[in-house]
């Protein structure tokens, strides 16, 4: 927040409608930084929530205009604040920006005076013939030096106005996205690095600026010589993970879906247990079955879904089981979805490099020895082989109906289970591009997609991502070519590693904590754009709830073979791809040009106050630190966002208060450790079937395991101070608006 803001003299003139212009392109030194900036660049965990963001409401197209003078150069990360004109745009109904109108009507009168005399003495004559001579040498020279120091009128940057966004999505063509999806297809996929730079030349192609590749070496967990396996030991009869039985003719037919059907950084060994069916391993099921038998380094049946699978494997953990089958009930899928007989890939790591936790995998860094993540041994299964398993009767199946698996009560079953995973440190690439800003270049959204090429696993699902992502940035740069701006940098980026838990990103955050955390206004997220074609369910920032709705679901963590006609087959038209990179561009394309940021801060303030409704908890102190925040948040939304979008009020000083204040305003309720699976914003909710903090919840399920009430005193004070924080952040945000706008007046 401590950047100087922009300041000029002169305003520019426009037509009705028109938008201010922006800094001519070739003006503009073109650096290539390695980084986003130059400071501060420190490595720890990261602190960012990546979710997907952003709206569905028409933009009100607001743009800075600079002066006609000299500009300084924006390529130099180390000196961003630009030397802007002052602007007083007018308002608009929606409360966004408009352009400045100003009177046309500006006509320039020149009179010349008559001579004296008619008669002129040789010397004046001489003296006016000098003058002239001198005047024209003069004007040669500036007229060739303004011809070499100023762009052609082709060059000219176009500036923004109403038709931008839609110009540039009317190039986001569904017969472009197949192309691109389909010269994805053909990259070599051995090493994740071949991938990124493969993308990289793509991404160059189309003319996106200063592309390079952030690499990292991390510790991955990758299957072993032979698939892991699961034995009945009364019958001896061995199967793989996806239900077929071992034998030389199945493990040649299905050799790589085989290997890959294993959870990364599970613990790795052979355990002979009985099988415990633990359901959806909730805490009510927890305590029904230690009531009724000792699971100490027995094996658990259980069930994807409901919750985030690292918090159901730290309570089994707890507990004292040994391993866990992992599979997903037919009955929790969509009718359309046929993956009984499909084992599938999860990750335990909660996130980047494990053996670098909370700091980059850069050389010379500490590695620690994490190969295991948990103490289980972990193996997804098919339903095919829990079928087998549990042997249902066949009067039990019903063809009008869906019976979820259940393991009955009499029976007891041996199993052996054997998982042989291998450790191993490899290169995994970034690919980062720039669209540098005009007006906040040092204000940065940024969208993010993946690929992935240590597994045929989520192969297409990668490459529409990729496709998207592409089609995105080749729409963008036709109109950059034509001397168009982003008022806001648009950092645009393809993860490695993602399917060992969102390794790339993590580290990269890692690698720039410091920069990102100061200069991020949001992140786009293109992960899994594709799944089905019914339902569109965004994720959003909890200010953005006005734009987005918030959805999650567990059964996501699986990842299934996806082979090479399954993405063509699901969207054969690839017209559902162009929807969403639509979809993602106006999102991004609108974030990174309204000059006020389209965040709310009244909602963050009333979802508090809902989150704190029916708790099983004391929320008396609680409740009255909200009201103290919702009414500070009013405040704030009224006298602060209303004058910014006032013509007679708004200053520049003042938009670039209020986005510092707007841009950091979630980041009082981020805590510094969650529960396993949890997000850190405790804002964020897990699914739909309560609006209550999770953190409280997770607390309240503890003390029913433990009988204690630590957690939920700690968790209490958790949700306490983040509330007080908030309130506190926006109440020296008012104080600081009037100190410095008294100080103006």
């Amino acid at each position: 927040m401590g950047e100087s803001e922009p300041s000029a003299s002169t305003a520019c003139r426009q037509d009705k409608k028109m938008a201010y212009h922006k800094v001519n392109a070739e003006q503009r030194a073109q650096g290539h930084s390695p980084y986003l900036d130059n400071d501060d660049l420190q490595a720890t965990a990261l602190d960012l929530e990546w979710d997907m963001e952003k709206e569905l409401e028409e933009p009100g197209f607001d743009h800075f205009c600079l002066d006609g003078a000299a500009q300084p150069p924006l390529g130099n990360s180390q000196s961003p604040d630009l030397d802007l004109e002052p602007i007083q745009p007018s308002t608009s109904p929606k409360g966004r920006f408009q352009r400045l109108q100003e009177d046309p009507d500006y006509i320039s009168h020149y009179a010349r005076q008559a001579p004296k005399s008619n008669h002129c003495s040789f010397s004046q004559i001489f003296k006016i013939l000098c003058t002239v001579l001198i005047l024209f040498i003069l004007g040669i020279l500036i007229g060739y030096y303004a011809h070499k120091k100023c762009p052609s009128s082709s060059a000219s940057p176009e500036p923004n106005n109403p038709h931008v966004y839609q110009e540039i999505l009317e190039e986001i063509k569904a017969e472009n996205i197949q192309q691109i999806y389909r010269d994805l297809l053909q990259f070599p996929r051995e090493e994740d690095t071949d991938v990124a730079m493969n993308i990289l030349a793509q991404w160059t192609s189309h003319g996106l600026e200063d592309v390079q590749l952030a690499n990292y070496s991390v510790l991955l967990d990758l299957p072993g010589s032979s698939s892991n396996t699961v034995t009945l030991k009364n019958s001896g009869e061995c199967f793989y993970p996806s239900g077929q039985q071992c034998n030389r003719e199945t493990k040649k037919l299905h050799a790589r879906d085989l290997l890959y059907s294993y959870a990364a950084y599970s613990a790795k060994g052979t355990l002979e247990a009985e099988l415990v069916d633990v359901q959806y391993g909730t805490v009510e099921d927890l305590v029904r079955i230690q009531a009724i038998t000792n699971v100490t380094k027995k094996i658990a049946l259980l069930k994807l879904g409901q919750s985030p699978l690292l918090y159901k494997l730290s309570l089994l953990e707890d507990a004292g089981f040994g391993g866990v089958l992992l599979y997903i009930d037919p009955c929790d899928l969509p009718k359309t979805a046929v993956l009984d007989d499909k084992a599938f890939m999860v990750s335990l790591n909660s996130g980047g490099d494990p053996s670098t936790p909370g700091y980059p995998s850069i050389d010379g860094s500490y590695r620690q020895n994490r190969s295991n993540l948990t103490t289980l041994l972990v193996q997804p299964i098919s339903a095919v082989l829990v079928k087998k398993l549990v042997y249902l009767p066949e009067d039990s199946i019903r063809k009008d109906m869906c019976i979820p698996l259940r393991l009955p009560a009499t029976e007891k079953k041996i199993i052996n289970l054997n998982i042989q995973s291998v450790t191993t440190y490899k290169t995994i690439s970034n690919v980062i591009g720039y669209l540098k800003g005009t007006i906040f270049p040092d204000r940065y959204v940024v969208i993010g997609s993946h690929h992935n090429s240590m597994n045929s696993y989520g192969g297409q699902e990668w490459t529409g991502s990729s496709a998207i992502i592409t089609a995105f940035i080749q729409a963008v740069m036709l109109k950059a070519k034509r001397g168009w701006r982003p008022d806001r940098t648009i950092v645009f980026c393809s993860w490695g590693g993602t399917s060992f838990g969102n390794v790339g990103s993590y580290e990269w955050a890692e690698d720039l904590k410091r920069v990102l955390q100061r200069n991020v206004v949001a992140y786009v997220s293109l992960h899994n754009p594709v799944r089905g074609n019914s339902t569109l369910l965004p994720i959003a920032s909890p200010s953005l709830q006005q734009l987005a709705a918030e959805n999650s679901s567990f059964l996501f963590e699986a990842l299934f073979p996806v082979h090479t006609t399954k993405t063509e087959e699901l969207d054969p038209s690839f017209r559902l791809h162009e929807t969403i990179a639509k979809l993602t561009g106006h999102m991004t394309l609108r974030i990174a040009n309204e000059p006020v940021l389209p965040f709310n801060a009244l909602d963050i303030a009333l979802q508090v106050q809902n989150n704190l409704k029916g708790s099983q908890v004391d929320t008396h102190q609680l409740l009255a630190v909200a009201a103290r925040l919702r009414d500070t948040a009013e405040l704030f939304q009224s006298d602060e966002m209303r004058p910014a979008n006032d013509p007679k009020e708004r200053a520049p000083i003042r938009v670039r208060m209020l986005n510092d204040v707007l841009q950091s305003l979630e980041k009082n309720f981020v805590i510094r450790q969650a529960p396993p699976g949890l997000y850190r914003n405790i804002l964020y909710r897990l699914d739909e079937r309560t609006s209550q903090f999770s953190v409280l919840l997770e607390a309240l399920e503890h003390c029913k395991l433990h009988q204690s009430n630590e957690t939920i005193e700690a968790a209490l004070s958790e949700v306490l101070n983040s509330i007080n924080s908030a309130q506190v952040y926006f109440k020296a945000g008012l104080d600081v608006f009037e100190t410095a706008l008294a100080g103006k007046k």
